[in-house]
């Protein structure tokens, strides 16, 4: 028997998650980011599951919807999780402006942590490495006098 989080990639990638570009990479992988940030910061299970599915419908800047089915999303990662997802792909920007008017204090907290999660792992995804010339490519070098 698979694992609850191998079971929700399984359905992601069967709804092309995989094969759609996202910043440089495939949709799959920045959930997953999402996702894996999200349980790091040892939030709620159904806060962990909105991360991996956060922009399955589509938001205001990712367009691309991977489904409008939610029955079927309630199915895989619950109700309250869908719910949160379905919320966030609503928000218009700037995200924590909107967030700030949500009335619930609860859902306001859970969708703070997801947009925190969302920016912080594209961040992360952006940023290229730099290779040892960039790095060290124009130190001075004492001996020779001049830059490398």
């Amino acid at each position: 028997m698979q694992d609850s989080i191998t079971t929700k990639i399984k359905f992601l990638e069967e709804m092309g998650a995989n094969r759609v570009p996202h910043s440089g990479r495939y949709l799959i992988d920045h959930l997953i980011g999402v996702h894996d940030i999200l349980v790091d910061w040892k939030l709620p299970q159904y806060v962990c599951d909105a991360g991996l599915f956060h922009s399955i419908y589509g938001t205001m800047s990712f367009k691309h919807k991977t489904t409008n089915d939610r029955k079927g999303i309630k199915s895989i990662i619950g109700m309250r999780a869908e719910m949160l997802v379905y919320e966030f792909c609503l928000l218009n920007k700037p995200r924590l402006h909107y967030i700030g008017e949500i009335q619930d204090s609860q859902i306001k907290e859970d969708l703070v942590h997801i947009n925190s999660a969302n920016h912080q792992e594209q961040n992360i995804a952006t940023k290229k490495e730099m290779t040892m010339d960039e790095a060290y490519g124009n130190l001075w070098n004492y001996n020779t006098g001049r830059r490398s």
